[in-house]
């Protein structure tokens, strides 16, 4: 939190740099040109807002007191006459009198400096509108970024990425640039791994991943030794939908009660698919419990994260199983989108997108996510504002 002095060629340039340092929060506290510079004076300290807050209020409150006065008829002629005779003729000596023209003449001075001020306020804003932000400005991708509801965090962030280029071309650039921050290096892991976990919060379509996954590798591996193990609480169905997806498939199932984590499968083509029911907070309880029981037993993460999902959440559910670092699995994609804010979300907290996925189709329906693929969605779905 911070007050600093910007100093640019134009307003235009200087607003733009307190943009970028400050993000949309900041206030402006004062303006004026400097040896051919404007130099901008904001802060993003709250204590400050709120006290230049308070001042601007007083300020706009001049007009009230100013039409209130002009309603009660008062004749400033009259009163520059009523002073003139006071101090020339010194023939009305009353209080009263004297403590009136003060009076006025204070409340006219006050009148002046807040137009006055008013005056150098309005000079120095810059009022436009999405038709008036110029395509071949770049500082102007920011706002346009904004928005479309992308965070001020990380407009910032990968700021390097649109600079220098126009407005198109800078989104574009931003997309691309965020993609390669999102896109996990592990969908790979998928096919040689011995064992998958698969987790998330109620809901977000664990076990539906987890048959698609099953196929996918089935499909890609020729592989149909693969067995289902279900890691769950006794207050939830979810057993009972993995039951029917092993049937489905021609997959075994198993609880993980019975399985024995020290054994290695006398088949080393064996695929063990966990799928985590229940709540996060008790998956990641089961998990860290098989990490620190069995640490020689080597697994691969999937977190599940519906498409759709509010932003706060996502950023909540990041932080619980960043110890865990898995990969993203962004599922039912084909019923709510991932907009600008859970991107945002996602990339502030580290997260790395390995797959998105639906849930209406089981076969061929597990998409590899990569920079390509996610920057194609961005510039489909985040059409300019």
């Amino acid at each position: 939190m911070s007050t600093q002095l910007f100093k640019a060629k134009d307003m235009k340039s200087a607003i733009n740099l307190v943009n970028e340092e400050f993000g949309e929060n900041a206030i402006i506290m004062s303006t004026k040109k400097n040896n051919g510079f404007v130099e901008v004076e904001a802060s993003n300290n709250n204590n400050v807002i709120e006290s230049h807050k308070k001042k601007i209020q007083e300020k706009t409150a001049f007009s009230k007191v100013f039409f209130k006065n002009l309603n009660q008829n008062v004749d400033f002629d009259d009163i520059k006459k009523t002073d003139n005779i006071e101090f020339l003729n010194n023939q009305q000596n009353s209080k009263e009198t004297k403590n009136k023209i003060d009076n006025e003449k204070k409340l006219m001075s006050e009148i002046k400096s807040d137009i006055s001020s008013l005056r150098k306020e309005i000079n120095n804003m810059i009022i436009t509108d999405d038709f008036g932000i110029s395509d071949e400005l770049s500082h102007f991708t920011p706002i346009k970024l904004k928005q479309e509801k992308f965070s001020s965090t990380t407009v910032r962030s990968l700021r390097h990425a649109y600079l220098g280029k126009s407005l198109e071309d800078g989104r574009i650039s931003f997309f691309r640039e965020l993609s390669k921050k999102l896109v996990s290096n592990d969908f790979s892991r998928l096919l040689k791994t011995k064992n998958i976990f698969i987790f998330g919060n109620s809901g977000s379509g664990k076990s539906t991943l987890s048959a698609k996954i099953a196929s996918f590798i089935s499909d890609k591996k020729q592989n149909s030794n693969i067995n289902f193990v279900d890691v769950t609480n006794s207050s939830t169905t979810n057993s009972d939908i993995l039951r029917s997806y092993s049937r489905v498939l021609g997959f075994s199932t198993q609880n993980y009660k019975n399985f024995n984590f020290n054994e290695l499968p006398n088949n080393e083509e064996k695929i063990n698919i966990f799928d985590f029911s229940g709540d996060l907070n008790f998956s990641i309880q089961k998990i860290k419990e098989i990490k620190n029981s069995f640490p020689s037993f080597n697994f691969c993460s999937i977190l599940t994260v519906q498409s759709g999902s509010n932003s706060e959440m996502i950023k909540g559910v990041c932080k619980k199983v960043e110890d865990l670092r898995p990969m993203i699995a962004v599922t039912k994609l084909d019923e709510c989108w991932v907009g600008s804010e859970e991107f945002s979300s996602l990339f502030e907290s580290n997260a790395r997108i390995a797959m998105v996925t639906g849930t209406k189709v089981l076969i061929n329906s597990i998409i590899e996510a990569t920079e390509n693929s996610l920057t194609k969605y961005m510039k489909e779905n985040f059409q300019g504002v």
